[in-house]
């Protein structure tokens, strides 16, 4: 973990490899964490960093560039990913969120904020303009973990992917039709969903036949019917 200045965060550029791929720039939330001042701590990360420290003491973060992956470690040693944090998203709102869960890094250049929890408290009085857009993030927060419940309600696995992905575009871009480079791998997929990563590549392989995605590469593909894809109208694996 490197602390840096916020006017030295710097973005990676857009890679169709999936190495390092784009991700949208919330501008609100860096105005947000511009006005809070001396009381945001800034760390910069890179990929399969633990950032647990920035955690442990009941601060609450949120992500300005990269990605966070919010991990359950099971007793069988299996990963079940709880959320995956992107730009503008926050975390660790509980004061204990540290304890059962572990906090991991997923891509490079991975920069996250972070305010004590004393100082948050204060928002609501000293700034409470500051304090209303928090809790608006959270109501989003709250929303995104609602949505995915419902994928993981979906009753065949074709579906429960074809949901998961109509999720995860919505989130990376607002055009429709246009070619989203996947910021996860098809392992990260299958700990986030809960099946098997087979289970995932043969899903994704259905989506593509019945005319749903269409793959540029394996990490980017192109949504040809939203609707279907997001309603789950899909016929399972053969």
């Amino acid at each position: 973990m490197n602390r840096i200045n916020l006017g030295k965060i710097s973005f990676p550029p857009d890679d169709a490899t999936g190495q390092a791929p784009h991700l949208p720039r919330d501008d609100n939330v860096m105005a947000f964490t511009h006005e809070l001042g001396g009381v945001v701590t800034l760390a910069r990360w890179e990929r399969a960093d633990c950032c647990d420290s920035i955690v442990a003491n009941g601060g609450i973060c949120w992500v300005l560039s990269g990605i966070i992956r919010k991990c359950l470690i099971l007793e069988s040693g299996q990963r079940r990913i709880i959320d995956v944090m992107m730009p503008g998203d926050f975390f660790c709102l509980q004061k204990d969120d540290a304890r059962p869960f572990s906090f991991e890094v997923s891509t490079n250049e991975t920069v996250t904020a972070r305010i004590a929890r004393r100082e948050f408290d204060s928002l609501a009085t000293l700034q409470p303009s500051l304090y209303r857009f928090f809790h608006e993030r959270i109501c989003q927060t709250i929303f995104r973990l609602e949505d995915h419940i419902l994928v993981q309600g979906r009753t065949t696995s074709t579906q429960k992917v074809g949901s998961y992905l109509s999720l995860l575009c919505r989130r990376l871009t607002e055009q429709q039709g246009t070619a989203v480079v996947l910021p996860m791998s098809r392992y990260d997929i299958a700990d986030h969903v809960g099946i098997a990563v087979e289970t995932v590549s043969r899903a994704i392989t259905e989506l593509r036949r019945q005319g749903v995605i269409q793959l540029e590469t394996p990490r980017c593909l192109v949504v040809r019917d939203a609707g279907k894809l997001a309603d789950g109208i899909l016929s399972d694996i053969a």
